[in-house]
């Protein structure tokens, strides 16, 4: 399996390392052979690949087979959204996907015109956990629109499993029944590996949607591990549940 979005990457603190070599430890034995990891502590970007460098010299080191590449997120709120246009140029030199995280307090408006940008700028923006977030548990068919117009959505594997609670994991499913969703991954830090859950995540889906779904949703992952094309099915919209069938 290969986790496309997590923060695994060790920071320079005392206990830091070793936690970091417990976590792919973990990892590798639960079928974990690659992640894509983001900084999660106050780096810049910048610093990004010499964490990754470091991280992978540590993997070899332990023997531990695991590979770790560097993932390009951001919080896709009002003020990135308004300061694209000036940063798109430098983003788009080096990047196929960026993942798109939205707060919980921005409605999905100022999406519209960022996923274009990223867009023009022949990068892939990936929405992702819109399963968690109250404007797409109210508005389901707004995923559509962005669906519809080339985004790919990643759903947390926490999510599927039902840790996110019934309505992350009801939409969740709606999403992936309805060709919404492309890409599974955890979301895993090294504070809490241990509840690393893509392996059940996949079992889940597998049970409950078929083996074939979960199967393109693992080759999506790959593919966007290796900077290659994920293959997306036409999207369909959600259809509103009639209340006692009468309405």
């Amino acid at each position: 399996m290969i986790d496309i979005y997590t923060h695994m990457l060790p920071t320079r603190t005392a206990n830091s390392k070793q936690q970091f070599i417990d976590a792919a430890k973990h990892l590798v034995s639960q079928g974990v052979k690659a992640v894509a990891a983001t900084l999660n502590d106050k780096e810049t970007n910048t610093s990004l690949s010499l964490y990754v460098k470091e991280a992978n010299q540590t993997l070899k080191d332990n023997n531990i087979p695991l590979t770790i590449v560097e993932a390009m997120e951001v919080v896709a709120d009002r003020t990135f959204a308004e300061s694209y246009q000036r940063r798109g140029a430098m983003l788009a030199s080096n990047e196929k996907y960026i993942v798109l995280t939205i707060p919980k307090q921005e409605e999905a408006d100022c999406l519209k015109q960022l996923v274009y940008e990223i867009q023009l700028n022949k990068i892939v923006p990936i929405i992702s956990e819109p399963e968690r977030h109250p404007y797409f548990l109210e508005h389901k068919n707004a995923l559509y629109k962005f669906v519809k117009k080339g985004a790919i959505v990643q759903l947390s594997s926490d999510s599927i499993i039902g840790k996110n609670g019934k309505h992350a994991k009801k939409a969740a499913m709606q999403f992936i029944e309805r060709n919404l969703a492309h890409v599974i991954a955890s979301g895993a830090s090294l504070d809490n590996y241990k509840q690393h859950s893509l392996r059940q995540a996949y079992d889940v889906i597998i049970k409950e949607k078929g083996a074939e779904t979960a199967q393109l949703l693992m080759q999506n992952a790959e593919a966007a591990f290796n900077g290659q094309g994920i293959q997306t099915l036409p999207p369909e919209r959600i259809k509103k549940t009639k209340f006692l069938g009468i309405f």
